[in-house]
């Protein structure tokens, strides 16, 4: 193998693993922006009185609909 070769060779592995790298990243950093989002969700929701509707409209145009709990005068489990 002569060096023209093996120096073609390595900058083309090095180029597919950069490439490799900056995926993984990209899609690991959409997870953690998910993460957070849904952890705020979550913390919204946690503060509302039993009965509420909560919507929100995300960024990728899904809506979320949650409804907390029963109301009290349906008299369900919860107190």
């Amino acid at each position: 193998m002569d060096t023209a070769m093996a120096a073609t060779l390595i900058a083309g592995l090095a180029t597919g693993t950069g490439r490799l790298l900056i995926v993984w990243l990209r899609e690991r950093a959409a997870v953690q922006r998910m993460r957070v989002s849904e952890q705020g969700l979550c913390n919204r929701v946690r503060g509302l009185p039993a009965g509420s509707r909560f919507c929100e409209r995300r960024a990728d145009r899904r809506e979320i609909v949650i409804e907390v709990g029963p109301r009290p005068e349906e008299g369900g489990a919860h107190e």
